[in-house]
């Protein structure tokens, strides 16, 4: 498996509770319905769709994203976090 594609810290954190669930970027080749069909097959939870980066959002247990770690077709799998703008709020 490669952890290229991963963290470490992320990776680490996947494989010390595999069961858990986490909220993740997951970047992809090809196209992107195919990719959101065959990760709900695996059992994880696509949410959005994001074609302007090749990714998917997902929810998915550690197992599940180190399995798709694996997969060719990932490129990347990251932590989905909340993003705010710099400079505050007007």
């Amino acid at each position: 498996m490669s952890m290229i594609k991963l963290d470490p810290q992320l990776a680490e954190r996947l494989q010390a509770n595999p069961g858990a669930e986490v909220r993740l970027i997951v970047r992809v080749t090809g196209d992107l319905a195919a990719r959101a069909a065959e990760v709900e097959r695996r059992g994880a939870r696509v949410y959005r769709c994001l074609p302007i980066i090749g990714a998917l959002a997902l929810a998915a247990t550690g197992r599940q994203a180190l399995a798709l770690a694996a997969e060719p077709w990932v490129e990347r799998v990251e932590e989905d976090r909340e993003v705010r703008a710099a400079g505050g709020e007007h």
